[in-house]
């Protein structure tokens, strides 16, 4: 491994025991918390909800499109950067800037657009669940303190895996004169302390809330093929929901990336492997495949940093493996967020 990759991974490791050091005692405390006799892990139960394909595409794009463009749009018009950042803060499609100082002023604007819209998010799940299914009611696996010490030892293990996995990733790569790509955000170190700050509520929290839901919450419940009706299984129809997620994956490398060898590559491999795991999957065979599929299309989302989808998916497969055992998205979301909180110590400690 080259001697970066050596130091990077040096740092990445201190940003790891740093986030530890306040992941380990709130786990602590919710093991003491948790109820007598509660296991580490739930029994499996089977996960049914009652939103259709349509509901799951619309939630998809309202949640991850939709709305950050309108809070983007209300922030831009109602001058709200200029009156934080002043007037010189550039406008969208500004001439008069460098590209790099466009596409930092960009990168801010999308941020603020994404932490405003967040509440927005949750108030429309909440009403569109009320108004939808009013009598539908999952009931929690475990207990609160129960899915908060799960979600720390998930953490404990699947984060240093991750990393490792994306360091070996990196350095293949190199080995066949491939750089990564470097995320636009890695110079946040360098901004203000409110952009800072911005930075990591969004990559914390705000990121993480929001992917889960979209991904897992929604999107992966419904791929699971099981919905809240009187009889109601698995027929060849909800069999074949994988692969359209997974057929979307593959659509979405290749638009992203704009048609890059290496990710629609990936993406073609990530198909064939779902084709295996279904000829070869026996127990828990629907749960498997439906992990898989959003796993995948979890990872190819993130095609704009290349080969960052590679070790994306195995944490996608984490997170999708969590969320069908607890039938819910809290432990997803913490383990989410503590992963990204490392990434983001590393950024703004200047390690990107």
């Amino acid at each position: 491994m080259p001697a970066d990759l050596w130091t990077e991974a040096g740092h990445m490791m201190e940003s790891g025991l740093l986030v530890a050091m306040g992941a380990v005692p709130l786990g602590l405390l919710a093991w003491a918390a948790r109820p007598d006799g509660e296991p580490l892990l739930p029994r499996w139960t089977p996960w049914r909800v009652p939103w259709s394909g349509f509901e799951v595409v619309t939630a998809f794009l309202v949640v991850s499109f939709v709305l950050p463009a309108a809070a983007l749009e209300v922030l831009t018009q109602s001058a709200f950067y200029g009156t934080i950042y002043g007037a010189d803060f550039p406008p969208p499609g500004a001439k008069d800037v460098s590209p790099d100082r466009a596409k930092d002023a960009s990168i801010v604007r999308m941020l603020w657009a994404n932490l405003v819209a967040l509440p927005f998010t949750l108030g429309l799940i909440w009403a569109a669940a009320r108004t939808l299914y009013p009598t539908w009611k999952p009931k929690p696996v475990a207990s609160t303190a129960g899915r908060v010490k799960l979600a720390v030892v998930a953490w404990l293990v699947l984060a240093p895996t991750v990393l490792v996995f994306n360091a070996v990733v990196n350095a293949v790569a190199l080995m066949f004169d491939v750089t990564p790509d470097a995320h636009a955000l890695t110079k946040f170190a360098g901004h203000p302390a409110l952009d800072q700050v911005l930075f990591a509520l969004e990559a914390c929290v705000a990121a993480p809330v929001r992917e889960e839901i979209v991904f897992r919450g929604v999107l992966l419940s419904w791929c699971v093929g099981r919905m809240k009706l009187p009889g109601a299984g698995v027929t060849r129809v909800t069999g074949t929901r994988p692969w359209f997620v997974m057929l979307t994956a593959v659509a979405f490398a290749a638009v992203l990336s704009d048609w890059r060898p290496a990710p629609v590559a990936f993406a073609g491999s990530l198909a064939v492997g779902l084709a295996v795991v279904g000829r070869y999957a026996r127990t828990g065979a629907r749960r498997i495949r439906a992990v898989y599929a959003t796993a995948a299309l979890f990872a190819v989302v993130h095609t704009s940093v290349w080969p960052s989808p590679v070790p994306l998916f195995l944490l996608g497969l984490g997170l999708g493996w969590l969320a069908v055992r607890t039938k819910g998205v809290l432990v997803p979301v913490l383990v989410h967020g503590l992963f990204n909180a490392v990434s983001a110590v590393f950024v703004l400690r200047g390690g990107g």
